[in-house]
């Protein structure tokens, strides 16, 4: 069953049974007011005609056909037809002024005769209509001498009763009708955007990820839309990226791969007295065979990081000790470029975390900025450890980055400048580093002023 079936079904049920309830509430209270009103107004009326009867009328077994009419004068009312019975149900007198020499022993006019005050609603068997009857005795000394009986017609009541009641239930009928059409359209308000996202959904699950749905829906179904595309949006950003990943790895391999088979057959094929050639081509294969190993490692360690296998292993060592190696690692690099590399803290600083990450970390971040720095220039390097705490910062004097690029540069695969080297790995793999040390990266930069990255890590 399908959830607008469902919704509407649900609200269907609902609603008439509230209907219902308050249908009954409804026909309860107007059985209420027009039987048990007339019949309360019928026994009020009897009581109190019978104790002024009683009271002051000085009724006897021997008086009490000559008090009947005074009776009649008395205690008739327009409502009701009154009749004053024998103690053996024979009527005396009624105030229709027909008579009729039929007992009337119904179930009232019994109890009257027990001295009780009696009701009873049932049909007239003459003309078969619905009549109520309250009956109570007359009294002469607690002596039972007759019945003084009230009844009146149901039909004018029972044609009320049905009207109100057919109005009634075509006002619940009309009510829940609205509420099927309000349920309908409901439940298309609910499912017109649900299977327009299913829709878009398994467009994407089959690659499309352009697909787009409508966000001017209301409500939580708007913040739905609105994420859907935006998810849309991220995962062909992502499946961009990774064509381009790919793209720029098989160049990054192709490239050394390239000069390698290059150098070889000119190897295999020249001269070997040549030393000086040899020299050169061996010297480049091995450059190359360490750009390969490099750009593997990274593969790996992306591997890893996405697979969350990446393994931390702290142990003590000296910060200094390892920002020195890898300054004099990176010299020749910079020097190139006519770039001076300045450690500002003296400090013999020891702390605990894994020096081969922390290592990995540093040689990418300062091989960024020897890569971006304008020449000549100079990069500082600065560090400090505190109580709680390491941190770790490298600035250089290069192109800087635009404030908008900021937020991506940890992205997977992200490059500045697409038509730089690299797969768009190394500060993605710095970051995931860092969280995993429980510390945090940080980037600050202004175009055409340079770029500061630190790096600050708990000990």
């Amino acid at each position: 069953m399908g959830i607008r079936k469902r919704l509407f079904l649900q609200h269907l049920f609902i609603i008439s049974m509230t209907v219902c309830l308050f249908e009954g509430i409804f026909f309860y209270g107007l059985y209420s007011y027009y039987y048990d009103g007339t019949t309360e107004m019928l026994k009020n009326h009897a009581a109190n005609s019978a104790q002024f009867a009683n009271r002051y009328m000085d009724i006897s077994p021997y008086n009490l056909r000559q008090t009947i009419p005074k009776m009649r004068n008395n205690f008739e009312i327009p409502q009701a037809e009154m009749q004053v019975l024998s103690t053996n149900g024979n009527v005396l007198i009624s105030s229709t002024g027909f008579s009729t020499n039929e007992k009337i022993l119904t179930p009232d006019v019994k109890k009257a005769i027990n001295d009780q005050n009696g009701d009873w609603k049932g049909h007239n068997v003459k003309t078969n209509e619905r009549i109520v009857a309250v009956s109570v005795p007359i009294k002469d000394n607690n002596r039972v001498l007759g019945v003084l009986r009230f009844v009146s017609s149901l039909n004018q009541i029972d044609v009320e009763v049905r009207k109100l009641t057919l109005i009634a239930i075509s006002i619940g009928a009309g009510v829940i009708l609205l509420v099927m059409l309000f349920s309908i359209g409901l439940a298309s308000t609910i499912t017109k955007p649900l299977k327009q996202l299913t829709s878009a959904s398994k467009k994407m699950a089959k690659g499309d990820f352009q697909t787009k749905i409508n966000e001017q829906y209301v409500g939580e179904f708007g913040v739905l839309a609105k994420s859907f595309n935006n998810m849309g949006q991220e995962l062909l950003n992502h499946e961009k990226m990774k064509n381009q990943f790919i793209s720029s790895v098989s160049h990054e391999l192709r490239t050394p791969l390239t000069s390698i088979k290059g150098w070889s057959e000119t190897l295999l094929t020249g001269n070997l007295e040549d030393t000086e050639e040899t020299r050169t081509g061996i010297k480049i294969v091995s450059s190359e065979a360490e750009r390969l190993i490099g750009l593997v490692e990274e593969l790996l360690d992306f591997s890893r990081f996405t697979n969350d296998t990446m393994k931390i292993q702290k142990q003590h060592f000296n910060f200094c000790t390892l920002i020195q190696n890898i300054v004099l690692q990176l010299e020749k690099q910079a020097s190139r470029k006519k770039l001076h590399i300045q450690i500002e803290s003296s400090e013999d600083c020891e702390i605990k975390a894994d020096p081969n990450r922390i290592r990995q970390v540093c040689i990418n971040l300062l091989d960024n900025a020897i890569k971006y720095s304008n020449e000549p220039g100079t990069i500082n390097i600065r560090f400090k450890k505190s109580a709680h705490t390491f941190h770790c910062e490298i600035e250089d004097e290069g192109i800087g980055i635009d404030q908008n690029e900021l937020p991506n540069l940890k992205k997977m695969f992200y490059k500045i400048n697409e038509s730089s080297s690299g797969a768009g790995l190394g500060l993605s793999i710095c970051q995931y580093i860092i969280e995993h040390h429980q510390g945090n990266l940080e980037f600050k930069s202004k175009k055409e002023k340079g770029t500061t990255v630190s790096f600050t890590i708990p000990l």
